[in-house]
Order: C-alpha cells, then sequence, then structure tokens
C-alpha cells in the first residue's frame, strides 16, 4: 500500500513536469513568432550575396571562392531556416526556406530551361565540338563525337596530340587541321586563315598571353570565325585560398584605409586582369564581320564580369538552347567529391547574333575531367556577304 509520502512526491514530480512543459511551450510560441522575420531576413541576404556574386564575382574575394563552389553551399544557411521553420510548424517560413533556395541554386548554377534540341528546320546547319583533352578521355571523346559528328572540333590542353587525334576514325572527314601550342582544331571545312591568339597581359605591357587561336573556315563558301579559347586555370589558386582562408579577406578587407584592404585589392589584381583579358577577346568578337564562334575551356562559370565580358557581345548556346546545369568540371572525382561532380560549367560555347543555337549539351554519366560541349547551330541569314 502506497505511502502518502509516496503520493506526495509522484504528484509534484507530475506538477513539475507540467511546468516544465507549460515553459517549453511559452518559449516555442515566443520563438516561433521570430520564425518568420529571421527567415526572410536570411533569405534577403543570401539573395543579396547571389546577386553581387552573379554580377561581380571578381569584385571580392568570397565571392570569387563562392563562384567556383557548387551552388547549393550558398544556399546553406536556407537549410537551416528550414529546418528551424519545420520545428516551428511555421509553414510560410518552410515555403519562403525552400523556394528561395531552389531558385538561387537555380539561378546561380546557370540551369536552362530551353529544353535541349529544337525541331529541325530548313537551313545550314553546324555542328562543333570543344573538348579540353588534358586529363580528357579518349573513350568520352570516341563515343560523343561519334554520336554528335561535329564539323569543328577544337581542343585544349592538347599540345603534340594533333597527329593522334586526326587519325581517330571518327575525324575522317575532319581532315583540316591546324595546331599551336596546347591547341588544336579539326574541321570538315577548309580552313583559310590561321592565328595564334595573343593578348596583353593587363598591368605588363611587356607580358603577352596566349590565349588560343583563331581561324576562318570556309563554310560552304561563307566565312565562319572559329575562336579556341583557354584561360589559365584558377583551381591551385583557390585550393590556396580554401587551406589559408585568403578568401575571409573578402570580409575582413571590406574597411577602407586598413592593411587588410589593402591585402584584398593587391590579391583582387589577378581577378581584375582575368577580367580584362575576356574584355580583349570580347572586343575582338566585335570587330569581326563574318559570323562567329567562340568557344572552349575559359575557365569561369557562367556568372560574374569575366563572363558578362563575352556574354554582352555573344549569345551563350547554353542559355539559349541547352537543357539543365549542363555542368562539365569535374567529373572525374574518386574521392567523396564524385557524389556532388561535376558541378559548375566552365567549358563554354558561344555564337553571335546570325546564329540560331538548335541545341547544346555535353554526355551524361561520362567520366571525364572536362567533358565535351556539342553545339548545333543554324545560320539565319541567306545573305553571304
Amino acid at each position: 500500500m502506497d505511502s502518502p509520502h509516496s503520493k506526495a512526491v509522484t504528484t509534484d514530480d507530475i506538477s513539475l513536469r507540467r511546468l516544465i512543459f507549460a515553459r517549453f511551450v511559452a518559449l516555442w510560441k515566443k520563438l516561433r513568432a521570430w520564425t518568420f522575420p529571421i527567415t526572410l531576413i536570411t533569405v534577403c541576404g543570401v539573395a543579396a550575396l547571389a546577386l553581387f556574386t552573379h554580377s561581380k564575382a571578381e569584385g571580392n574575394l568570397l565571392t570569387i571562392f563562392l563562384a567556383y563552389l557548387p551552388a547549393w553551399m550558398m544556399v546553406l544557411p536556407l537549410l537551416a531556416t528550414l529546418v528551424f521553420a519545420c520545428f516551428f510548424a511555421c509553414w510560410r517560413s518552410v515555403v519562403v526556406s525552400a523556394a528561395g533556395a531552389l531558385m538561387i541554386v537555380l539561378w546561380m548554377g546557370g540551369y536552362s530551361f530551353a529544353g535541349g534540341a529544337r525541331p529541325q528546320s530548313a537551313g545550314q546547319v553546324l555542328k562543333v565540338m570543344t573538348y579540353n583533352r588534358g586529363q580528357g578521355s579518349e573513350k568520352v571523346l570516341t563515343a560523343c563525337a561519334s554520336e554528335n559528328q561535329p564539323d569543328i572540333a577544337v581542343f585544349q590542353d592538347a599540345g603534340r596530340r594533333l597527329a593522334r587525334l586526326a587519325a581517330l576514325p571518327v575525324f575522317a572527314q575532319n581532315q583540316h587541321t591546324f595546331q599551336v601550342g596546347e591547341f588544336v582544331i579539326l574541321s570538315r571545312w577548309p580552313l583559310l586563315e590561321n592565328e595564334a591568339l595573343q593578348l596583353h597581359w593587363p598591368e605588363v605591357e611587356t607580358k603577352l598571353w596566349r590565349a588560343g587561336t583563331r581561324s576562318v573556315i570556309d563554310w560552304n563558301g561563307r566565312r565562319v570565325v572559329v575562336y579556341n579559347i583557354h584561360f589559365p586555370t584558377p583551381r591551385d589558386l583557390l585550393y590556396w585560398y580554401a587551406k589559408r582562408g585568403t578568401f575571409l579577406y573578402g570580409v575582413l578587407g571590406l574597411v577602407p584605409n586598413t592593411t587588410l584592404h589593402a591585402r584584398h585589392q593587391q590579391y583582387l589584381a589577378y581577378w581584375a586582369a582575368r577580367v580584362e583579358l575576356a574584355a580583349q577577346i570580347a572586343q575582338r568578337a566585335r570587330r569581326e564581320v563574318d559570323p562567329v564562334i567562340l568557344l572552349g575551356d575559359l575557365n569561369f562559370p557562367p556568372l560574374g564580369k569575366g563572363y558578362a565580358q563575352i556574354r554582352g557581345v555573344l549569345q551563350d548556346a547554353h542559355q539559349a538552347a541547352g537543357n539543365g546545369f549542363g555542368f562539365t568540371f569535374p567529373s572525374n572525382f574518386k574521392s567523396v567529391g564524385r557524389l556532388f561532380a561535376p558541378w559548375i560549367r566552365i567549358d563554354h560555347v558561344f555564337a553571335s547574333a546570325q546564329w540560331e543555337v538548335l541545341s547544346c549539351g555535353s554526355p551524361s554519366g561520362a567520366v571525364s575531367q572536362h567533358l565535351p560541349v556539342v553545339a548545333k547551330l543554324k545560320f539565319n541569314s541567306t545573305d553571304k556577304n
């Protein structure tokens, strides 16, 4: 038989639990009231950072670093607000967090809703392909070229590989060739002009950078200018930023007239030079009278000021007729990174306004450091002048 003392203890325990629960509910309600405002502030903050990164990535070390990471990493704060909103049963916050994260990832990743290949129509069609052959795969190249039969194929990091590439059975019809340094072009059509493209490295008048090649092709009696471009890789520099935390200068160096600000500006000089190099290429393309195709490993994603320089003159084939993100790098990860690879599009095809882009894409599931990009272009005008 229970004693009066044990009944009192049980009653006290129940009362204590009810008190704790009541206080927890009161605290939960107070915090719940802040859930939506916190979510809005977080979404606006991430959106502002995404906007700056998309338009002016090279203006800050932090946004440069973010530009080369998987797009979903930028929205990690919104995943936190999503969990926070679910816990507090604030469904407005759930919707805002999820929708904000989705839109930012699609935008920052360069997602295209163009829907792949367009219906074929009458007109002259030219198929082009670009591939960084450095650490690429001959198997991937052969499969892609066999499926698409490109009229023009350009390669970067292909030093001393011209003979091997031209001998591949899939390029039996592409016997008009040119190579200088790492750059190779295989064309089904005669090459009228070929030149190495030398640009001035900004701030060093005596330094020249071999940006690629410029070729003129006789395509059924029409002159077509083809630029094969390869920008310097920022990979080692970005690794260095990650190991040393250098990207934090993008936050610590925001205050003018400080040592950290001066150091930040010093680091940004290299990225400003890359933008200037892109501007020089864009200026050359703008001066061309004949239709232009510019393709290659540009080593920048579809955002930032460097990309904007080219995009301001030429149309991005992926945005015009691609499907999905069109990621091209890196596609040969063997570590845990393979779960997310590829996660960035740095290999591009651009075309002047005379072209209608019918399709643009890369092989899915292929294992290669870079993936080839193939585009199908239709000339819009019958005027050959």
